[in-house]
């Protein structure tokens, strides 16, 4: 690799990405290649040591997603700006060799700030991209975010992942981008009630819909309204967790691809079979 700006260093590094960091898309992958098949590589990858990530507690992902050991941080080179470059550069198996990297100019700001920054100069940041925040500054465990990053991963935009994890869309974008100046989770994802119940029904109902019909919000919207109105939510929560799992394949395969009559909208069509098949 052919490296600008880069401290004394193993030069046997390989690439990684950032945990929480936006993940690639397929369409810009292949625009990219396009581009460096007639142009050539037209800026630097930028990238930082990859046992930076890990002191400023963030964690590394190899190219496929996979979790990359905190101990084997030295071994790497995080990407922050240029993973769709980096990608369509591997598919097109053009030379490493030739590969131009440089760290970034300012050696002051964290480098989820550097990430959010250089993201937001380039392609604007939209819905479940602002997740990558606090994802990059969370320093502990904290199950209700890990399940809203799970959600994410299944495509599941930031409206619907709010009412998920929290009951309510209350997650917004401004307060995920707070997480890096203030490195503390919104407080959204502190209270973990509704998510010690949402959780129970995703998975009873993950095995029956697709990850496409669970993207949308017409199963949690119904089950927050009933939740709602129900004498007892405990043992509301127990039932419609057994009833989703009790599902037959052609009451799911119903709700899914529904038949509307005359008047009648797919989105209420669908609310219509959840009542009846779900209560």
């Amino acid at each position: 690799m052919k490296k600008m700006n880069i401290t004394i260093d193993n030069e046997t590094r390989q690439f990684a990405f950032v945990k929480g960091n936006r993940p690639t898309n397929a369409k810009t992958v292949k625009a990219k290649e396009k581009s460096i098949k007639e142009y050539g590589q037209l800026s630097p990858i930028t990238v930082v040591k990859g046992e930076d990530v890990y002191l400023m507690d963030g964690h590394l992902v190899d190219l496929d997603g996979n979790d990359i050991p905190d101990n084997q941080t030295e071994n790497y080179y995080a990407v922050l700006d240029g993973q769709h470059r980096l990608v369509a550069y591997m598919n097109l198996k053009m030379n490493l060799d030739d590969l131009v990297i440089c760290e970034p100019l300012n050696v002051e700001m964290s480098i989820a700030a550097l990430i959010a920054e250089m993201n937001i100069c380039t392609t604007s940041w939209k819905g479940t991209d602002y997740m990558a925040a606090p994802a990059m500054t969370l320093g502990v465990e904290n199950k209700v975010f890990e399940f809203a990053m799970h959600l994410r991963s299944k495509g599941c935009p930031l409206a619907t992942i709010s009412l998920w994890c929290t009951g309510a869309n209350t997650l917004k974008p401004k307060d995920l981008v707070a997480c890096v100046k203030n490195k503390e989770l919104p407080k959204a994802f502190v209270e973990a009630g509704w998510y010690e119940r949402s959780v129970k029904w995703y998975e009873a109902a993950q095995g029956k819909f697709t990850d496409a019909f669970l993207a949308k919000k017409y199963l949690i919207t119904h089950l927050i309204k009933k939740f709602s109105h129900a004498a007892n939510p405990v043992l509301f929560s127990r039932q419609m967790e057994e009833n989703l799992k009790n599902l037959t394949p052609e009451q799911v395969k119903e709700i899914m691809n529904p038949k509307t009559d005359e008047g009648q909208t797919r989105e209420q069509a669908t609310f219509d079979l959840l009542d009846e098949y779900l209560g």
